[in-house]
């Protein structure tokens, strides 16, 4: 009786054998890749906190975002600014020229930048005379090496070398220190009127002073010619710039600076948060945070001390 019972419950057909033995097959692999899973996760010794292990794989990423904007900014700045940053070559066989007459193939065989000589033609087009090798580095964009590697090559002619008198009305003309000049005082610059003095003062505001008279050169709407109108009439009292303190100072304050854009703000603020502060302002560049070059242009406005 029990014999037969026991094949009742325990005959099966060959349906539910092939059934059971696709059942089995699944547990089996569900098994077994539960164990590889467990042994997997919890075989190895973890080290590093998760989340900061994020944060640094968000921080390279943000890195690689910066460079990749950075090229982009780079060629629309150099589509869309009036002014552009001069990019001198160094020639292997300077000449003698004279900076009041040399053409602009001249220029470019010496190495001048197509905004250098933009600048130099227009200062001569406005009236502005080269009377001394030094007057070179009135050009936006030429800096000292620059006219050092071709000083020796400026030759200007004797009778331009004695400055005509009306040349000393400039001396007659208000001197203006722009850092601290309100809206009627600016007004004072040859050339500038109402609008303008408005734009330089916002300009101010947003860099948080001048440190050179060219940066007037980045005021919205200014040209070379308008420029050198005004630019002996300008003083600069750099211990007036304001000064942002890169250990404290907030996202929103740092990205309205004109230098900055937010890919670079967020790189700064990233690794502040990570490090926990800058002990050094030139860690910036040292964890290429900025290119030195935009470095060289927000140092002055920021600081590590209160």
């Amino acid at each position: 009786m029990i014999k037969k019972r026991f094949k009742e419950y325990f005959n099966f057909t060959r349906r539910e054998r092939n059934g059971l033995f696709v059942l089995l097959l699944i547990l089996f692999i569900l098994i077994f890749v539960n164990a590889y899973v467990n042994n997997k996760t919890y075989g190895s010794i973890v080290q590093i906190d998760k989340k900061f292990q994020e944060d640094v794989e968000n921080f390279e990423k943000s890195l690689e975002l910066i460079e990749s904007k950075e090229i982009q900014k780079v060629n629309s700045y150099n589509k869309n600014k009036k002014y552009k940053k001069a990019s001198w070559k160094i020639v292997e066989n300077p000449f003698d020229f004279d900076p009041n007459t040399i053409k602009k193939t001249q220029l470019k065989k010496l190495g001048f930048s197509n905004s250098q000589i933009k600048v130099l033609l227009n200062y001569r087009k406005t009236g502005g005379v080269f009377y001394e090798k030094e007057d070179l580095l009135k050009i936006y964009g030429i800096k000292e090496r620059q006219y050092k590697h071709l000083e020796a090559y400026i030759k200007i002619k004797k009778e331009l070398k004695e400055k005509p008198d009306y040349v000393s009305q400039k001396e007659t003309l208000i001197q203006v220190e722009i850092n601290s000049a309100n809206t009627e005082e600016i007004i004072e610059l040859k050339g500038v009127g109402d609008s303008y003095a408005k734009r330089i003062l916002k300009y101010r505001d947003l860099l948080g002073g001048y440190i050179d008279k060219n940066q007037l050169l980045e005021v919205y709407g200014m040209d070379s010619s308008r420029f050198f109108m005004f630019s002996e009439q300008i003083v600069i009292n750099d211990s007036l710039i304001i000064k942002m303190n890169v250990n404290k100072v907030k996202f929103k304050t740092l990205l309205k600076h004109p230098y900055l854009n937010k890919y670079q703000v967020q790189s700064i603020m990233k690794y502040r948060e990570l490090i926990g502060k800058f002990e050094r302002i030139e860690q910036i560049y040292e964890n290429n945070l900025l290119s030195k070059e935009d470095y060289f242009k927000i140092e002055p406005y920021i600081t590590i001390i209160d």
